[in-house]
C-alpha cells in the first residue's frame, strides 16, 4: 500500500505498487498496445524497467493475453495500460 502526493491530495493507491516504473516513459505506446493487442504493452512494459524484467508484472501481461479470449483480459490490459500512462504522465510531470 502506498501513499501518492498528488499536489495536495494524498492519495492511497494499492494497485500501483506492481506497475513498473518504464525508463522513458512512453506511456501512451503501451496503452496503445494493450487496447489493440492485450497483454502486448504490459509485457513489454515489464521487460522496460529500470531493475530489469520485473515478474509480477510479466505474469500479468501473459495473464491479459491469455484472458483475452474471454473478454475479461482485453479489458483488465485497457485498464492497466491506463494505470501505466498516468503512472507514466505523474512521473514525467515530476521529472521536468
Amino acid at each position: 500500500e502506498s501513499i501518492f502526493e498528488l499536489g495536495k491530495i494524498k492519495t492511497r493507491m494499492v494497485c500501483f505498487e506492481t506497475i513498473v516504473p518504464v525508463h522513458g516513459c512512453p506511456g501512451l505506446f503501451i496503452l496503445l498496445l494493450n487496447i489493440f493487442l492485450p497483454g502486448v504493452g504490459t509485457i513489454i512494459s515489464s521487460c522496460m524497467g529500470r531493475s530489469g524484467i520485473v515478474c509480477t508484472q510479466l505474469l500479468i501481461g501473459i495473464l491479459q493475453l491469455l484472458l483475452a479470449a474471454f473478454l475479461i483480459g482485453w479489458i483488465w490490459s485497457i485498464w492497466w495500460g491506463c494505470l501505466i500512462y498516468f503512472k507514466c504522465k505523474d512521473t514525467s510531470k515530476y521529472r521536468s
